[in-house]
């Protein structure tokens, strides 16, 4: 049988009752499950499912968690989701469980579910969930101090590394590898020890409950300082008067009140608990030359304060040498990791049952057709969804998101350099250190959300005007705007903010609310119109000088960037149908700061490409009169090119599938597109802006050969990736069209960006 339906909303509701998720969860919608794992320790059992359904064909993943001691709860809840009276598939259901738990409650979970429980090994599922996090979730790492939290990209130089996971005891595992671990060293003052304490002093029994004492407490009302010992700083040795000496040793002091509030107790337990265990690891971290160490678990959720413990006795310890690194699904590691254990166990077989999209770069010649076989494990990566989010506990400094499964492997572009000397960051305004920027673009987006229920109500988006379509808008706008409000007071809840972000954000909205395509008809109108005027855009090159094609090439490519449905300047001219491509190119001002397209024509004439991959834009004029001539002239050169299309769509950009049938009716318009030198693929996004680590790995394998990349749109080429090196040469080409960004950039409305650069030596 196959798994059953879980109202997946509705769970995050139970399991998240005192996190922020409720108030911005969508109405219940039903998806199939297809995978439980679980992660039983001896305070708290952790669940991991997989669901299938319309917003998410690939597979989403979904985190929740329950007391131990109500493992009955946890029980209760995955038998709910593998419930299903309609099935009739064959395959029987497993249970991937890990943990202490996991052997403890055996018994109890095959009576009371009925299925197979396969147990996998609790230390490898630590390391296996760890290892996917820090490759596949962006924004996954960090360090806090202070009230700062910084991400931190690990990907890059992940092994050796220490992982501090702290349950109700604390393991240290050593890890050099994938599959290469060993367990080193460890506690049993754990999180076990702080609930226990606190517990038998206070009385108070959910571990919530105890986190939120600690705020309030003053642990110098119970703890012994050094400022008690020598009445000052002890300077000679670094230590500070505030620095504890003894925990819990002023309890006997003659001097101090003798009254002691709970607060100041569970703080002082908290620091003597955190302390301890920050100083064995570093001690471990220190005998074994590790200087990455992470620390997990469900005991810290995302807890500032316990934190800022772990991070100060690193940093004091080891005398900052070394950082404390954290995780936002810091809970979830050993549930994760057995989700994916258990995928690897998995024979090689179709997955056209997941509705996988074919590879369209093959879709050009019709007498080859696609194939839409994939192979199950990790031939697909995830990204994080955050229009449904949850929070671990109500103070954590972190939100979680839905972890949705694309369908090809994400890899980096094979020319991107991403290097110590030269890292690679693909967005050009960090936002979380821009308070104005921030302030602005947050604003910005509140506007824009309202518009377009304004441009449905006047017809401009015919995909939104039946009574249906105008719900989910509307649905769509309450739903981010919650976002937005949410990001207002606490920036970093999703990760590092970014107009990259905010706008990734507003897409996963849309799509959430079953609002695919909202801008389908406008593509549509606009790329039919353009199409049209595309022969005598050509015969009007041709009849050019040769000498000033390529530059007259470029301005064009410029003009038909400014038909953008994103840029809230254009968008009243674009509804009215007034600008065209002349009055576009009329607009835009070249200024030398910005604008070296005369070095790469000097280059494209004395030099012919190999290949040049193109990531293009908008529908409408932007691909067909900008991108298609300039194309067309490569094609001319003798230059193979791929051209890389969103995925899925956002606003009007065009996507992969659409580009594959412009081509083709360019193909009947001008017999230069009537070739194999030229493909088309998907990138993997399905966002206004880029990460080029990020890409469909089709796309990587088919344009690994490149010696010319070629970024199109303000998305691209200006909030992101206005920075980023390529170890070929590489063209930049965008309009400034937001006051904001061109202001980031010392630059004016509509200037171009024409920005050529040399490979990187």
């Amino acid at each position: 049988m196959m798994f059953g339906s879980i109202n997946s909303s509705g769970a995050i509701i139970d399991v998240t009752r005192h996190g922020e998720a409720s108030d911005i969860l969508l109405p219940n919608q039903i998806d199939r499950v297809q995978k439980v794992a679980v992660d039983i320790g001896g305070s708290l059992a952790k669940v991991v499912y997989l669901t299938s359904g319309p917003r998410s064909q690939g597979g989403r993943l979904h985190f929740a968690a329950f007391e131990t001691d109500n493992v009955e709860k946890c029980v209760s809840f995955i038998r709910t989701l593998l419930d299903s009276p309609s099935d009739t598939s064959e395959n029987e259901p497993v249970i991937m469980a890990t943990g202490g738990g996991a052997h403890r409650f055996r018994d109890l979970l095959n009576k009371e579910l009925g299925v197979e429980i396969r147990v996998e090994d609790e230390m490898e599922s630590l390391t296996a969930g760890l290892n996917f996090l820090i490759r596949e979730v962006a924004d996954e790492v960090f360090t806090y101090s202070e009230d700062t939290m910084q991400f931190v990209d690990a990907a890059a130089d992940m092994f050796p590394y220490m992982l501090v996971n702290i349950g109700s005891g604390v393991s240290i595992l050593k890890v050099t590898g994938d599959d290469e671990f060993e367990r080193i060293s460890g506690t049993s003052l754990g999180g076990g020890t702080l609930w226990g304490l606190l517990n038998l002093l206070t009385g108070v029994r959910s571990f919530d409950a105890m986190l939120e004492m600690t705020k309030t407490g003053d642990n110098a009302k119970v703890d012994m300082m050094v400022g008690d010992i020598y009445g000052t700083n002890y300077g000679r040795i670094g230590l500070k008067a505030s620095n504890i000496a003894s925990s819990m040793g002023g309890v006997y002091r003659k001097t101090l009140d003798k009254h002691f509030d709970d607060s100041d107790v569970a703080r002082s337990i908290l620091y003597m608990v955190s302390n301890n265990i920050g100083q064995i690891a570093y001690l471990n971290a220190q005998l074994h030359g590790i200087r990455h160490i992470y620390f997990g678990g469900y005991f810290i959720r995302g807890h500032p304060l316990t934190m800022h413990t772990l991070s100060y006795a690193i940093n004091f310890w080891s005398k900052g040498e070394m950082r404390a690194l954290f995780l936002r699904h810091e809970g979830f590691l050993g549930a994760t990791g057995a989700f994916f254990i258990g995928e690897r166990a998995k024979p090689a077989t179709p997955d056209v049952a997941l509705g996988v999209a074919p590879d369209v770069s093959q879709t050009l010649n019709e007498d080859k057709a696609p194939d839409v076989r994939r192979t199950r494990g990790r031939t697909y990566s995830f990204t994080e969804n955050f229009s449904i989010a949850g929070a671990i506990a109500d103070d954590a400094i972190g939100s979680l998101g839905m972890l949705d499964r694309e369908p090809s492997k994400l890899e980096p572009l094979a020319q991107l350099v991403n290097t110590a000397k030269c890292p690679y960051t693909p967005d050009t305004v960090d936002l979380t250190h821009e308070p104005r920027q921030q302030e602005y673009w947050i604003s910005a987006m509140q506007r824009n959300t309202n518009g377009l229920l304004d441009l449905a109500d006047s017809g401009a988006l015919p995909g939104c005007s039946d009574p249906s379509s105008r719900h989910r808008l509307s649905r769509f706008v309450s739903l981010y705007l919650k976002h937005l409000h949410k990001l207002q007071h606490r920036p970093l809840s999703y990760g590092a903010m970014s107009v990259r972000a905010l706008l990734g954000l507003r897409e996963q909205c849309l799509h959430e609310v079953g609002l695919e395509d909202i801008f389908a008809g406008v593509k549509k109108h606009e790329t039919d119109e353009a199409l049209n005027a595309l022969p005598a855009l050509l015969h009007e090159i041709d009849a050019m000088n040769e000498c000033d094609r390529p530059r007259v090439l470029l301005q064009n490519v410029l003009a038909g960037n400014m038909f953008d449905w994103g840029a809230a300047q254009l968008r009243g001219a674009l509804a009215e149908g007034s600008l065209d491509l002349d009055k576009a190119r009329d607009q835009i001002t070249w200024r030398p700061e910005f604008d070296n397209g005369i070095d790469f024509v000097a280059r494209i004439q004395q030099h012919t490409y190999s290949q040049a991959v193109v990531f293009v834009d908008n529908s409408g004029a932007d691909v067909c009169l900008g991108v298609l001539p300039f194309v067309r002239f490569l094609l001319q050169q003798n230059t193979r090119v791929v051209l890389a299309a969103n995925s899925r769509p956002a606003l009007n950009d065009v996507t992969d599938r659409e580009l594959v049938d412009i081509v083709r009716r360019a193909r009947v318009i001008d017999p230069a597109f009537r070739t194999d030198m030229l493909s088309v693929c998907g990138t993997g996004s399905s966002g206004p802006c880029l990460d080029l680590r990020k890409l469909d790995a089709r796309l990587v394998q088919t344009s690994q050969n490149a010696d010319l990349v070629v970024i199109v749109g303000m998305g691209r080429a200006i909030h992101s990736n206005y920075y980023a090196r390529f170890s070929c040469d590489s063209l930049k080409l965008a309009v400034f069209k937001n006051q904001m960004a061109a202001d980031a950039a010392s630059a004016h409305i509509y200037d171009a960006l024409c920005k050529y650069e040399r490979a990187v030596v």
